[in-house]
């Protein structure tokens, strides 16, 4: 069930006090990554549920926003649903499924779609995990903000940096030959992982970032080893993270990383 099965192991039951991203809502950026769907119950032509319908229907739809507590979506104008009803949220990305359970919190009908908002009941701490992990990599790119340009250290010659920082540990860097001039290298560190890339490189490179001394050592690596496993999954929280960078970042750098994920 878990998205990343050697990065972000963290357990969301026991950090839920002191973590933003609990109670933070996020706008979910376009193309998302993951297919999205909500299954509401069936109603009859006078809108009650069908009781002796225990399957529902799925209404593939376009994420809104979302949050560890519940989410929006927008759906086909004529998909049904009466606040407090049951329903079940399901995310999916290749052979990937969640399935989440869910109440509708609210429910309203305009002339182009049907906009559906709902609360999470998950059923236990590996669904909540599970689901915090796809909630990681939308938070690292929604949450960053610019850091004004005089607090920005520039630490290399002939290039200008601008930085963005997000909840909880991304920073987004950037380095240009002058402002307004094209993207020369970038560095995005979320978490405890990173990727990196600089002109002339044909492809992204991804690291982990060390966290502590090793026992007998004066001194550590900024950087660790990871394994094949671990680079690929670092390569996809990338790519999860992208497409929901948020407007404060500018459009030119949002376009090229694009590119590199498509």
């Amino acid at each position: 069930m878990l998205l990343f099965k050697r990065i972000l192991n963290f357990n969301v039951a026991a950090a839920a006090p002191n973590e933003r991203r609990v109670i933070e809502r996020y706008a979910v950026g376009n193309p998302f990554p993951f297919k999205v769907a909500i299954n509401l119950r069936n109603h009859d032509g006078d809108g009650r549920v069908v009781p002796e319908d225990k399957v529902g229907q799925d209404w593939a739809g376009r994420l809104t926003n979302i949050s560890m507590s519940g989410a929006s979506i927008h759906v086909h104008s004529s998909a049904v649903a009466i606040r407090g009803e049951t329903c079940r949220f399901k995310l999916s990305l290749d052979s990937y499924l969640l399935e989440i359970p869910a109440n509708v919190a609210h429910f309203r009908v305009y002339s182009q779609f049907s906009s559906c908002g709902f609360s999470f009941h998950f059923p236990d701490t590996e669904t909540q995990n599970a689901f915090a992990q796809v909630m990681e990599p939308i938070s690292i790119g929604a949450s960053l903000t610019p850091v004004e340009t005089k607090k920005v250290k520039q630490d290399t010659a002939n290039l200008r940096k601008e930085q963005y920082r997000g909840s909880p540990n991304s920073v987004l860097s950037v380095w240009r030959p002058a402002a307004g001039k094209s993207v020369h290298s970038f560095d995005f560190r979320m978490n405890d992982y990173g990727v990196r890339w600089s002109e002339g490189m044909t492809e992204v490179e991804p690291y982990g970032i060390s966290t502590g001394v090793a026992p007998g050592k004066k001194t550590v690596s900024p950087f660790v080893h990871l394994t094949e496993t671990q680079l690929e999954e670092v390569r996809w929280l990338f790519c999860l993270a992208v497409p929901n960078l948020p407007k404060s970042v500018p459009f030119d750098v949002r376009k090229f990383l694009a590119t590199l994920i498509a």
